[in-house]
């Protein structure tokens, strides 16, 4: 992806009626630990929970070697991000 390129991702919540949802558009760089913050801004939640990203590169999470979690921080978007093959990216608090 050329710098500056800008990704557009829909949250939506599991198992919600009628549907919950929010467009986000971000940077394509951006970490997912800054992804997870401008989710909770998004829905308007106060970041209380823990939380775990599932890509196709594997589980992301806060930083800690006992879940085996891959540090969220030194994962940009770009390298993480569903391709057309592949729509989902997990997001669990």
């Amino acid at each position: 992806m050329s710098a500056g390129s800008v990704l557009q991702t829909k949250v939506t919540l599991a198992d919600i009626h009628p549907p919950t949802w929010r467009r986000l558009q971000v940077p394509a760089d951006l970490e997912l630990a800054r992804l997870h913050l401008a989710i909770q801004t998004a829905m308007g939640w106060e970041n209380y929970h823990m939380h775990l990203f599932t890509t196709r590169a594997g589980d992301y999470g806060l930083r800690d070697s006992e879940p085996g979690h891959r540090d969220e921080r030194k994962a940009p978007m770009d390298t993480v991000a569903p391709t057309a093959d592949d729509t989902q990216l997990g997001y669990g608090v």
